[in-house]
C-alpha cells in the first residue's frame, strides 16, 4: 500500500486542527463535525502510516509525534501554496502576468520599497508583496512557503538556501547631532583602547532584543573594547525607537546604516567614528535550495542581483 496516495488534504487538516485546539473534541468543533467522525480521520492516518500519531492522555491530552510534526509541517506547506495560487489567480484576472512573495528582515525595510518601484518600472504587469518581519519570521515564512525569495543579512543554516550576496550592509555607531561623544572622539585615532573604552563606558547603548543580529554584532564589538567588562543598555523594541531614542538624547546606538539614511543626510544624526568602524557585513537573497522557483520569480531574482549596484541603498 502506497500511503503517499492515500494521505488526503482533509487528513492533514483534521491533523492540523486537533494540534491547534489542543483535544479531538475542539478540533470537532472547529472543523465542524462530530467527534466521532474527527477520531475516524486520525485512525484513518495512523492506520495508513502504520505509525502512531497522537498519544492520548487521561485528560484528554494529547502529545504529537515526530511523524505528526512532519505532518503538519507539510499542511502549512500545501496551505501556503493554495494561498499563492489563490493570489495568483486573484492578478490573472485583473491582467497582471506575474506574481512574486519577497520577504524582508526589519532592517531592510528601509529599502525594499525602493527595489520594488524599480522593478514595477521594469515589469509593469508583475504584482510583488513584501512581506516584513523579524529574522525568525522571515525564515519561518521562507521555509513553509509563504515567501518566494527573502533579503535577510546571515543567511540560515536550516533550512538549506541559495544565497547570493546583494550588497554591503554597514553597522555604524550613531549619536545625536550635538552629542559631546562626537567632540570627544574626533580625534579617535590618537587613543588608544583604554581611552576609548573609558568614553564609551559613560555612554548608554541603545539595543534591541536579545537575538538581533546587530545587538550581536554591538556586543562583540564593546566586547573588544571593554575586554568583557559590562556597559549599560537599554532595549528598545525597533530601529525606529532606537533612532528617537538617539535623537531624544537618551544614548547612542549601533544600527545598519540603511535604516538611518534619511537622518544621517539631513545631518540630525552623526556617526562615530572609530577605526574598526564601520562593521561591514552582507545583505543576502535567499531562496529555498530545494524549491523550483516559479518564472516570474526568477525573473525578479534575475533582475535584483543584474542590478543590484544601483538598487542596494549603501555602497
Amino acid at each position: 500500500m502506497d500511503w503517499k496516495k492515500l494521505i488526503t488534504i482533509k487528513h492533514l487538516r483534521t491533523l492540523n486542527a486537533i494540534s491547534e485546539a489542543g483535544s479531538l473534541a475542539n478540533a470537532a468543533e472547529i472543523l465542524n463535525l462530530s467527534p466521532p467522525a474527527v477520531t475516524i480521520q486520525l485512525n484513518q492516518i495512523e492506520e495508513i502510516l502504520n505509525v502512531r500519531i497522537l498519544e492520548r492522555g487521561p485528560n484528554g491530552f494529547i502529545k504529537i509525534s515526530n511523524v505528526g510534526y512532519e505532518l503538519l509541517k507539510l499542511h502549512k506547506q500545501i496551505d501556503n501554496q493554495i494561498l499563492r495560487s489563490f493570489q495568483r489567480i486573484e492578478q490573472l484576472k485583473i491582467g497582471k502576468t506575474g506574481y512574486v512573495k519577497l520577504g524582508a528582515v526589519t532592517t531592510a525595510q528601509y529599502f525594499c520599497p525602493w527595489i520594488i518601484a524599480k522593478a514595477k518600472k521594469e515589469f509593469p504587469d508583475l504584482l510583488i508583496d513584501l512581506v516584513i518581519g523579524n529574522r525568525n519570521e522571515i525564515i519561518k515564512a521562507l521555509r513553509e512557503g509563504n515567501v518566494d525569495l527573502a533579503i535577510t543579512g546571515r543567511p540560515p543554516r536550516v533550512p538549506k538556501v541559495d544565497d547570493e550576496i546583494l550588497g554591503d550592509n554597514q553597522h555604524i555607531l550613531i549619536a545625536k547631532k550635538d552629542h559631546q561623544i562626537l567632540k570627544l572622539l574626533k580625534n579617535s585615532e590618537k587613543f588608544n583602547k583604554d581611552e576609548i573604552y573609558n568614553i564609551l563606558s559613560n555612554e548608554t547603548f541603545l539595543v534591541r532584543e536579545d537575538g538581533s543580529g546587530t545587538r550581536i554584532l554591538l556586543e562583540r564589538f564593546l566586547d573588544t573594547v571593554g575586554k568583557g567588562k559590562q556597559f549599560d543598555k537599554k532595549e528598545f523594541s525597533s530601529n525606529e525607537a532606537i533612532k528617537q531614542g538617539v535623537l531624544a538624547g537618551l544614548g547612542i546606538a549601533m544600527i545598519s546604516a540603511s535604516t538611518a539614511q534619511s537622518e544621517l543626510k539631513d545631518g540630525i544624526i552623526k556617526t562615530i567614528n572609530l577605526s574598526n568602524l564601520p562593521i561591514v557585513r552582507q545583505w543576502f537573497l535567499i531562496n529555498l535550495l530545494e524549491t523550483n522557483l516559479d518564472p516570474d520569480v526568477m525573473m525578479f531574482k534575475k533582475f535584483l542581483l543584474e542590478n543590484k549596484l544601483e538598487l542596494m541603498p549603501v555602497k
